[in-house]
């Protein structure tokens, strides 16, 4: 279940570009600015059509549960998911995935017209890289994501047309994914899997250095997303694990971790997750119980207050707040 839900993938090459010219792209584009402060908008998340979780599409709804809209429309045939907003509220830009073929990023506008693609198939002798998981910069100019290939995870930054692709140095042996940007764009939080299986989340800077390993190797978490006001990480403890599945905070700097929600033993319930623009509510996907399939839910950020969005009989999950558009 975004940020979040790290998909198996094999039979791809990872195409190794070159690093130099990562500061140049981004002194060029210049410094990001601060996330300003949101208001809150629409939830954008992803709803499977079938059992085998290869079909589906991009839907956004109020937090009141209100307005449910389907943005792509061609999840009987193939599979639209990971959808992220950006800073502005006008576009929404997912991952696309065709039967036998790599997975794409795309972008469209929050009323479903002008489907962009972003990224194209990059193969060497018949193996193709991945690409997923996209996330805007705080000002909108800059994409990362995470390249997937034979060789492992690793993260590029593209501008948000697609050009101008580089990639982060060092994430990869870190073994590096999902990445998620501060809120003044100098750094990224991403989680790190070693080669024994041991997860946890880090922050980088975007030259690739200064990394730092915020969350102790026994919360083996899964997904990130860094608050709008940069004070907290949001994760999720015990992924792949046969423990208790929780949502916990924790500052950048690795103090104060805390759980903020409190599930049974050994059951999984929690999925991907956002924060709200103005940094108090949550989005979560959420198993409410044994054979009922996830909802969107959201949550206050001390994890009092769970409602239920989405209600369906669907498969709903990645989900993402978005600010309300200006226009």
């Amino acid at each position: 279940m975004k940020h979040h839900d790290m998909r198996h993938r094999t039979g791809c090459r990872l195409l190794v570009v070159s690093l130099i010219g990562m500061s140049t792209m981004l002194m060029g584009l210049g410094s990001a600015s601060a996330t300003a402060p949101g208001t809150n908008g629409r939830i954008a998340f992803r709803r499977y059509f079938n059992d085998a979780q290869t079909k589906g599409a991009i839907f956004t709804i109020e937090p009141d549960g209100t307005g449910l809209r389907q943005l792509t429309h061609r999840g009987r045939d193939l599979l639209d998911t990971e959808p992220e907003w950006s800073p502005d509220g006008r576009w929404i830009a997912f991952d696309r995935r065709a039967p036998g073929e790599p997975s794409r990023l795309f972008k469209i506008r929050a009323n479903g017209t002008h489907l962009t693609r972003l990224s194209h198939r990059l193969c060497v002798t018949g193996s193709c890289a991945e690409d997923g998981f996209a996330q805007w910069s705080p000002d909108g100019r800059l994409i990362a994501f995470t390249r997937f290939g034979d060789d492992g995870a690793s993260i590029y930054v593209m501008r948000s047309d697609g050009t101008h692709l580089e990639q982060i140095p060092r994430i990869a042996e870190l073994g590096g994914g999902s990445p998620q940007w501060s809120p003044d764009g100098t750094r990224l939080v991403f989680n790190g899997t070693t080669s024994m299986g041991r997860k946890a989340i880090y922050t980088i800077r975007i030259d690739g250095t200064h990394a730092r390993r915020v969350t102790p190797w026994k919360l083996h978490p899964g997904g990130v997303d860094w608050s709008p006001d940069g004070r907290w990480i949001l994760t999720v403890s015990h992924t792949e694990q046969d423990g208790q599945n929780n949502l916990y905070l924790v500052h950048p700097n690795g103090t104060d971790l805390h759980r903020i929600t409190r599930a049974p033993a050994h059951v999984h319930q929690w999925g991907s997750f956002s924060f709200s623009p103005d940094g108090a509510m949550i989005t979560v996907a959420f198993n409410a119980g044994d054979g009922i399939a996830p909802d969107i839910w959201v949550l206050n950020i001390d994890g009092s207050g769970p409602h239920d969005v989405s209600e369906s009989p669907f498969f709903d999950s990645a989900p993402d707040w978005g600010s309300r558009s200006a226009r």
